[in-house]
């Protein structure tokens, strides 16, 4: 059988392993269709690269979409521009079709196959999908009732609906089509997932739309031989990529107390995103024991009230407990703020800024602008007509643009007004344009790229708090 040829096509720096790439090509394999990676994050003559993998007469070329764009208000990059073109330049080589997929594409999966040009597209997960539409292409049979699928009919493009994957069905994946050990030289984490899924309902978030809103496990046993694995190729720096490492707690807990149990976090490093609700002192010990470097959270504000606007379930005494439990527990943390959704006031920003002080936070991300995506409740917001005054860069930009929502009562400079409220404390760092010096924008960050060239291993952000301190 030829080979399904899967691209990387995220070449932002520094950088981040493909790993839904490598489950997807993982039971590709498993399946007994032939699989080639063409790694454009390592290949200066990414156009050389793919004319060779492509001249072998591929069954399919798959294109990963990790991000649409760099979700900075300050700069707006969008990624599609540089996806179109490697659309482009794949179809052009070969008469094989060309296949979209990954998290960024799965937010705009009909919206994306229109615009790059694109044969398909598998939204969602792609580990059934691809194998069903790779025997389906060998054999010449139809695509209509392949779950997860988009394709283009009769001049439009339509989409098959989802079928969420068993997890626990899934193969152990053997984490060698990608260079993984030359990612992590390179200052990138390799990625793990323990489970899909995210149940919250934050209104700005993509995650349930591109990985579900139903939790799905990893079995823990899976997720720690995948660790032994890559240990034994030389990987040692994990970031645990689920949409909230703790929901539910009692995973979280079997996770970590296997990981303890085979030595495991004596020998590796790994940092995770969480939520501030629900984690307990318990689970807080567990994760230091396991290894964790470092945990994200997504806090968003300290004020009460925005924090209802913004769909959230913890409130301002939640976090005062969870910063108790992490600092007993002597557990390196960031907390994340997303300033400027609905009825956001100079006020309110002021107070978040105020409690994060009064908390002694040891470092504070503030993204300033929410980003808005298709199906979640800020869109549904904007498409009534409510958010339109807060629109940027207007209200008519199509939602695979960089679109982003900032509440009007922060003026026309809100990033120059959370500045002002930080007043040079080195501890809030804030998404903005690369070459500032407070950003912790990574993508293409020169700082950073120097601080990993000189040996800084570990999340970004961890290694930006090193660097400038």
């Amino acid at each position: 059988m030829r080979a399904f040829i899967l691209v990387n096509a995220n070449t932002v720096r520094p950088p981040v392993s493909p790993v839904g790439l490598e489950y997807a090509g993982q039971a590709l394999v498993e399946a007994g269709i032939p699989v080639e990676v063409v790694d454009l994050a390592f290949e200066p003559d990414w156009r050389g690269a793919l004319a060779r993998a492509l001249s072998r007469e591929p069954l399919a070329v798959g294109v990963t979409v990790r991000n649409t764009d760099d979700c900075c208000l300050a700069t707006g990059r969008s990624f599609l521009p540089w996806i179109c073109e490697v659309v482009a330049e794949a179809r052009g080589l070969t008469g094989a079709p060309v296949v979209l997929g990954g998290v960024g594409f799965s937010v705009f999966p009909e919206e994306l196959v229109a615009l790059t040009g694109a044969d398909f597209g598998i939204y969602r997960e792609a580990e059934e999908a691809a194998v069903l539409l790779g025997r389906t292409l060998a054999s010449g049979g139809d695509v209509e009732r392949i779950p997860n699928l988009v394709y283009r009919q009769d001049g439009l493009v339509r989409k098959v609906q989802c079928s969420e994957v068993d997890l626990r069905r899934l193969p152990l994946p053997r984490r060698r089509l990608v260079d993984n050990p030359r990612y992590q030289r390179e200052g990138a984490m390799v990625g793990l997932e323990t489970k899909r899924g995210c149940p919250n309902r934050c209104i700005y978030c993509a995650d349930p739309i591109a990985k579900g809103s139903r939790t799905r496990l990893r079995p823990p046993e899976v997720v720690a031989r995948e660790m032994e694995d890559l240990l034994d190729q030389g990987v040692s720096w994990y970031h645990m990529c689920d949409s909230e490492f703790n929901v539910p707690p009692e995973h979280a807990l079997e996770v970590c107390r296997l990981l303890v149990q085979r030595d495991l976090g004596e020998r590796a490093g790994w940092y995770t995103y969480c939520a501030p609700l629900p984690f307990d002192r318990e689970l807080a010990g567990l994760v230091k024991r396991a290894g964790c470097a470092g945990v994200n959270f997504g806090v968003d504000s300290l004020d009460d009230g925005q924090l209802q606007r913004m769909g959230r379930t913890h409130r301002l005494s939640d976090v005062q407990e969870l910063v108790g439990h992490l600092r007993d527990a002597g557990l390196n943390f960031i907390f994340d703020l997303l300033v400027g959704g609905p009825g956001e006031t100079e006020a309110t920003v002021r107070a978040t800024v105020e409690q994060a002080r009064r908390l002694e936070l040891p470092l504070v991300g503030v993204a300033v602008g929410v980003r808005v995506y298709p199906g979640t409740g800020m869109a549904l917001l904007a498409g009534d007509g409510v958010l339109c005054e807060g629109l940027r860069p207007g209200g008519r930009t199509p939602l695979w643009q960089p679109s982003f929502f900032v509440s009007p009562a922060l003026g026309d400079d809100p990033v120059g007004l959370v500045r002002r409220l930080v007043d040079g404390d080195s501890r809030f760092m804030l998404l903005a344009a690369p070459s500032a010096e407070d950003s912790y924008n990574y993508a293409d960050d020169d700082f950073l790229a120097r601080a990993i060239e000189n040996g800084a291993r570990g999340a970004y952000w961890d290694i930006l708090r090193k660097a400038r301190r």
